[in-house]
């Protein structure tokens, strides 16, 4: 169960083109609710396409990147960005009962599909295919 109030330190970032990734985690105290909105929340990178999570760039992106809770660091450099890295920071929060079962299995989920991704610049070919419309009414659909 989450003790939502609770807030513990996180910094959260990785470096995504020129500087595009969210600074909204960075240094800062933050409770489960807010790490997890931000986790799954969009990151706005592949537009017009909607859908790519900000958990998916921490996974997968090419440059460095680090994720800091509590006293507990995890970090990566150029092509060693890993979902087993987040997948153990997402751990530990809920371990620590920040994050509810229920948001626990999200992430884990949202973390699967970041795999069958596995590199940032194929999120947006990712989204387009899956969104993509797939009989004659949804294509004709898709253009009103």
């Amino acid at each position: 169960m989450s003790k939502s109030n609770r807030k513990a330190y996180v910094n959260i970032y990785c470096k995504i083109y020129a500087e595009n990734f969210s600074n909204e985690m960075l240094d800062r105290e933050a409770t489960g609710k807010e790490i997890y909105n931000f986790l799954m929340k969009e990151a706005g990178l592949c537009l017009p396409l909607h859908g790519d999570a900000n958990i998916w760039y921490l996974g997968s992106c090419e440059k460095f990147g680090n994720i800091v809770y509590k006293d507990k660091t995890w970090s990566w450099s150029f092509g060693e960005a890993s979902f087993d890295i987040v997948k153990e920071f997402v751990r530990t929060v809920y371990d620590d009962g920040l994050f509810t079962e229920e948001q626990y299995r999200n992430l884990l989920a949202k973390i699967k599909e970041g795999r069958q991704i596995n590199d940032m610049y194929f999120i947006g070919d990712y989204l387009y295919k899956k969104n993509k419309p797939t009989t004659k009414t949804e294509m004709e659909n898709s253009y009103v």
